[in-house]
């Protein structure tokens, strides 16, 4: 009898001892099985912070990119959140704790950026709108700049014209070759060899928009080899060319028409027959030209 009851306690024990070695193997699997539940959500909470972060680094880097006067503060802000990025993805051990104080980071991150990223969006706004500006005033410009330039244009014209419009012209000349008499007296001659002088007569015309004041008009007698008769000096046209001549006469314009007499005293020995051209300069221009024929 008392053997039934020492195998009945025994199989008793074994009964109770397979219970809680089954209990205890249960309890093991539902708690490995719940921090395998635990790691991987913090595993995929981590991994949000992470993309959460690589957003933000490019948000930032699209915000550098428009080279506003905020874009060294940005710069340091984003390496500060590539450093926090870095951090959290070298870590082998994270746990609710430590995701909460990253999180509680990001969302002060998150208001950070609103306001430098508002501040931004504001600075890239008044810079685009300068931009718009600068660019109207820039089309204004440009269209006031050809406007001054067609009116310099039409200015230099007008000036060109008023400028050849207010030159000295002549209108009648004439050339008469004269004889010395005994008694002193001139008298018209066609021959070389009694010539003495030469007599000019020329009119200076009327011109109202020419400058008032004492012109010099220059006269050059040439042979027919272009030699200048009787030299009394030289002058310089307006190309720099050195042109002698055989008379100067100072008359005072005053925009009405003027007569001039030139007469030029001449060597008869070395007056040969043949074609002669009386050239006429006022100032440094010319202004026309006479020929005449001797015998």
């Amino acid at each position: 009898m008392m053997e039934e009851n020492k195998n009945s306690n025994t199989k008793l024990i074994i009964i109770a001892l397979a219970v809680l070695l089954l209990g205890a193997l249960a309890y093991t699997f539902y708690t490995n099985t719940e921090h395998k539940k635990l790691t991987d959500q913090i595993e995929v909470e981590k991994l949000e912070i992470e993309q959460n972060l690589d957003s933000m680094i490019v948000r930032y880097e699209d915000a550098i990119a428009q080279k506003t006067s905020m874009s060294a503060e940005l710069t340091i802000e984003r390496d500060r959140i590539i450093a926090l990025r870095d951090s959290i993805k070298d870590m082998k051990v994270i746990n609710y704790s430590m995701l909460r104080r990253y999180k509680g980071e990001i969302s002060k991150l998150e208001e950070s950026n609103k306001k430098l990223f508002m501040l931004n969006e504001s600075l890239i706004s008044s810079n685009q709108l300068l931009t718009t500006n600068l660019d109207s005033a820039k089309v204004v410009i440009t269209k006031q700049i050809a406007k001054n330039d067609t009116l310099l244009v039409q200015n230099l014209t007008l000036a060109k014209k008023v400028a050849i419009g207010s030159e000295l012209k002549i209108s009648t000349a004439k050339v008469l070759a004269m004889k010395e008499r005994n008694n002193g007296k001139l008298v018209e001659t066609t021959r070389a060899n009694n010539t003495d002088a030469l007599r000019i007569n020329l009119t200076i015309v009327k011109n109202e928009i020419a400058e008032p004041g004492d012109r010099q008009v220059y006269i050059q007698i040439a042979d027919a080899q272009g030699k200048t008769l009787s030299p009394k000096g030289e002058f310089m046209l307006y190309d720099n060319t050195q042109v002698s001549y055989s008379d100067l006469s100072m008359v005072n314009y005053m925009n009405e028409a003027i007569d001039l007499i030139s007469l030029v005293e001449v060597n008869r020995d070395l007056m040969k027959a043949g074609t002669y051209t009386v050239n006429i300069y006022i100032e440094n221009k010319f202004v026309g030209a006479i020929k005449f024929v001797l015998k």
